[in-house]
């Protein structure tokens, strides 16, 4: 780790994290024999996103009673909300708050650098965020790199995907465009966007633009970080 980042705030724990009381609410599935898709029997307005995606039901239990934090797994309403408003993963606030860009994205290092088009289910992240970032997060930690990109739109979705016929557990990791009919089938647990005009970062190019901004400057970020991510 880069010698000029301080500490990562004690405590502090990605906004879009899931914790241990979050746990998956139980359902009844269905087929919708209309709209031809799967279906909750009992489902409400809120179980689908804007483009009719049915989504993972999971207890959001308030803030005191949440559990323990699970920095592996991460909560899909929230990851959601922060793909859809391109929030800051770690506190919560716009990444850029005039939806200009460009935005930061990081990712785990070691392989091939992002690339124009490249498809992510990780939210976007401060400058300063990211510092924390590649500190608390496990796929990270020691092995990162990051990319500027100027546009996100929505691809997709990542989920549980079920047999048409059968409603069956076909694949419980699928990944899926929003095209595709198998979204039909799908219980989405995040969205999943396209990076597009990306600038690939190096872990030394994203230690470069710390080292610009200074320790005593980071250090007073952790500082609120630390407080927003409570507030968050």
């Amino acid at each position: 780790m880069s010698s000029v980042l301080p500490p990562a705030p004690a405590g502090i724990m990605p906004f879009i994290v899931r914790y241990s009381g979050e746990v998956p609410l139980p359902v009844r599935l269905g087929r919708d024999r209309v709209r031809g898709r799967l279906r909750y029997a009992d489902e409400t307005r809120s179980d689908r996103d804007h483009w009719g995606t049915l989504w993972e039901r999971v207890a959001l239990p308030p803030k005191g009673q949440r559990g323990d934090p699970r920095p592996e797994e991460v909560h899909p309403y929230r990851q959601r909300r922060a793909m859809l408003d391109l929030w800051c993963q770690i506190c919560k606030r716009p990444v850029d708050p005039d939806y200009g860009g460009p935005y930061l994205f990081l990712h785990r290092g070691g392989g091939e650098p992002l690339a124009e088009g490249t498809t992510t289910d990780k939210p976007p992240v401060h400058l300063v965020c990211s510092a924390v970032s590649v500190q608390l997060c496990p796929r990270l930690r020691g092995c990162f790199a990051g990319a500027w990109v100027e546009h996100v739109p929505t691809w997709g979705v990542k989920g549980a995907f079920y047999h048409p016929e059968t409603l069956d557990l076909h694949q419980a990791d699928a990944v899926v465009p929003l095209e595709s009919p198998y979204r039909r089938w799908t219980i989405a647990s995040s969205t999943v966007v396209e990076l597009q005009g990306v600038t690939p970062l190096t872990a030394a190019d994203l230690e470069a633009e710390w080292a610009r901004l200074g320790r005593e400057r980071l250090e007073r970020e952790f500082e609120r970080i630390s407080r927003l991510a409570v507030a968050a």
